[in-house]
């Protein structure tokens, strides 16, 4: 991978980061509880609706600690590596997912072990 390819991937990655904390952010006022006796119905709803922003707000967090770790192996000079098999990482792959911790055999073997319900090892990062 290029220089000039690193840099336009660290950009994207930095304008995702952005984008992530500031969804972050913004989740965080939604899933404040209203201290008034609401009727039951929408007490309901509202749970409903909160435990659905936990789910995306967990999403979120995880995708950006995916895009800090990236971040990081750029200035570490190993990004693009597979976490698991240190194989480089395609650019098409990067292009599409520059977070992406694993390369297309190694997620496609993490997400086959998942299905069979093996967790993905405690060394490996979850991927986003």
């Amino acid at each position: 991978m290029t220089n000039t390819e690193v840099m336009n991937l660290r950009s994207v990655l930095e304008a995702k980061r952005l984008e992530l904390a500031a969804q972050l952010r913004g989740g965080i006022a939604e899933l404040t509880i209203d201290g008034g006796q609401p009727d039951p119905i929408d007490w309901v709803q509202c749970m409903s609706n909160r435990d659905e922003t936990a789910g995306l707000l967990n999403r979120f967090s995880l995708t950006l600690t995916a895009v800090q770790r990236s971040l990081r192996a750029i200035d570490q000079d190993c990004y693009g590596n597979c976490l698991r098999c240190d194989r480089p990482i395609p650019l098409k792959r990067l292009e599409s997912i520059p977070w992406a911790p694993y390369c297309v055999r190694c997620q496609e073997q993490i997400e086959a072990a998942e299905e069979e319900g093996y967790g993905p090892d405690f060394d490996e990062p979850q991927a986003a």
